[in-house]
């Protein structure tokens, strides 16, 4: 299972879509998590905590593209909150 670490709030600043460290979280992040429309669906989702496959699912079933492009695109992401240290363990 996938989920984010606590202490993010989610904020809408003009068209852009970011996950705010708050509290201790601050000392370890540096910044904000920019995330696009797409990114901002799976942050909610990961909010509450998710399987890679249920993620694939709900882009699947959001968007128009196929799912090797899904998969490809879901991992990617998924590192990258890895390297932020946004993700749990």
């Amino acid at each position: 299972m996938l989920k984010v670490k606590s202490g993010f709030v989610l904020r809408t600043i003009g068209t852009q879509t970011v996950a705010v460290p708050i509290g201790q979280r601050t000392s370890d992040i540096h910044g904000v998590v920019a995330l696009s429309d797409s990114g901002a669906l799976l942050w909610k989702e990961l909010e509450k905590g998710a399987e890679k496959e249920a993620l694939i699912n709900i882009l699947l079933d959001t968007y128009e593209i196929d799912r090797e492009t899904v998969v490809s695109d879901l991992e990617d992401f998924i590192k990258g909150l890895h390297e932020q240290g946004a993700l749990e363990e």
